[in-house]
């Protein structure tokens, strides 16, 4: 989702940016600190200010990083849609796509704690606005494909929905996650796509 190789940034950053991930994660956003950072890291203390002055910085980075994975993710499952896949197939790869992300709780743990941001800092919406686009595009593809009425508001109620699904199903124990996001999610997204 968001923490795996990023095209783009020095190992270091990579490096900063996954151990920011983790602090989130652990912490919430208010364990957000340089400090915080460069110990989860195992780096010199004054390393992450180093590369980002300020905790807006840190908290910006941090959310353009997990666009980034989400896009990357998102950008899969476009591919597939573009190869041809049937409804049911691409159902099944938007639903590969979404419990994917239960295997790194650190980031969608993460993501959940920016949402939050995002609602008080424009700079944080900012960040993460081509993420949401993207995603939206993407399953609006889907459901246009699937000649579903009103795909933009329908692909934004699945999104929303989802996203709701994947908080739940971290209060699950691990090994009924992605069954609960399949299971769920499946009714979801087929409940927008008409019935022959």
């Amino acid at each position: 989702m968001g923490v795996k190789e990023t095209s783009g940034l020095s190992p270091r950053m990579q490096l900063i940016l996954e151990a920011a991930t983790r602090v989130v994660a652990a912490r919430g956003m208010r364990g957000l600190t340089h400090r915080a950072v460069d110990a989860e890291a195992g780096l010199p203390q004054g390393s992450t200010s180093g590369y980002l002055r300020t905790r807006m910085a840190l908290v910006t980075a941090l959310t353009e990083f997990i666009a980034a994975g989400l896009i990357d993710n998102v950008e899969v499952l476009a591919g597939r849609q573009q190869a041809g896949e049937t409804d049911e197939a691409l159902i099944q790869s938007a639903l590969d796509l979404f419990a994917g992300w239960l295997r790194e709780p650190d980031a969608l743990i993460a993501k959940a704690e920016l949402a939050q941001e995002v609602a008080r800092e424009p700079e944080i919406a900012a960040a993460m606005e081509p993420a949401r686009e993207r995603i939206e595009g993407i399953v609006g593809q889907i459901l246009a494909l699937a000649e579903v009425d009103d795909v933009q508001t329908s692909a934004q109620a699945i999104i929303a929905a989802m996203e709701g699904v994947l908080s739940a199903a971290l209060l699950r124990p691990e090994p009924e996650r992605e069954a609960f996001v399949r299971d769920i999610g499946h009714r979801i997204i087929t409940a927008f796509i008409p019935q022959d």
